[in-house]
């Protein structure tokens, strides 16, 4: 299988947050801190280091605050041809393309991918979504490019749900392989006694730019990346990989204080490895 070099990532971040509510009126989701570390922070050095140089963040209005926690490291862009692993994680992201798009209304996760088409072309990207904070060596990205160098298509992150979850989340049906989920139908938020596994989508992607045309505009509200992919499951590959490690939903007040209780204790072991 030969598959496109994976050099572009876009990282929604235009989302109002509601579960967050009071402090999301003033702070945008994805700046809100795990440690002394705001979340963008850690889906960006995700990003960083696996390779990709080219990276897409989708802001909303009144979310300069993400741009400035950018574009404000002060640090010297000139980086050696020496090993990536020694160099500091602000270097690294001072020397990548980071850019900023804006999704004026926030239309969803589909609706944000869909605005970067004319940047991105005919290239494949990954997407991360901040709010789902995952601790793992190698990171889940890099599980996921596993899978992605091998069967190509698109690929998505996945994890194992309790039963009270299924309603919530994106649902994956599948024919189980060796290294993989071959996917062959996804549902979002379905009924528990409609729901085809206990399998839900987790905020990793690596997505083949075919997956742009499968995105239609929804005119009731939010448009989901989810049901983009299931018009794809008969016109392209999908495959699934539950992604190993520490996984936090952060987007609720619980989620967010377990991983910064965990980062906190665990901070030297995680900026050094993950």
């Amino acid at each position: 299988m030969t598959t496109s070099n994976l050099n572009w990532a876009v990282i929604p971040c235009a989302g109002l947050g509601t579960r967050l509510l009071p402090v999301t009126k003033s702070v945008p989701k994805a700046m809100l801190p795990v440690g002394n570390y705001p979340l963008v922070h850690f889906a960006v050095k995700e990003a960083i280091s696996v390779g990709i140089e080219n990276i897409l963040i989708i802001i909303g209005d009144g979310m300069d605050s993400i741009r400035n926690y950018f574009t404000e490291i002060k640090v010297d862009k000139t980086i050696s041809n020496g090993d990536l692993e020694n160099i500091n994680i602000e270097q690294m992201i001072a020397s990548s393309d980071i850019r900023f798009l804006l999704q004026e209304k926030p239309l969803g996760v589909g609706h944000a991918i869909k605005l970067t088409k004319r940047i991105i072309g005919d290239n494949p990207f990954a997407v991360i979504l901040p709010d789902d904070l995952i601790f793992s060596k190698p990171n889940s990205l890099e599980q996921l490019k596993t899978i992605y160098d091998k069967y190509g298509g698109n690929v998505i992150g996945l994890n194992k749900l309790k039963r009270n979850e299924i309603e919530y989340k994106g649902i994956v049906g599948f024919d189980e392989e060796n290294d993989r989920y071959k996917i062959n139908s996804l549902q979002e938020k379905p009924k528990i006694k409609d729901a085809k596994s206990n399998i839900g989508i987790l905020g990793r992607y690596i997505l083949d730019y075919s997956i742009f045309d499968q995105i239609i505009d929804s005119e009731s509200g939010e448009t989901n990346l989810t049901d983009a992919l299931s018009d794809s499951v008969n016109k392209s590959e999908i495959s699934g990989k539950i992604l190993e490690g520490y996984h936090f939903d952060t987007g609720n007040p619980q989620g967010l204080v377990k991983a910064s209780n965990f980062f906190l204790k665990n901070s030297k072991v995680i900026l050094e490895n993950y």
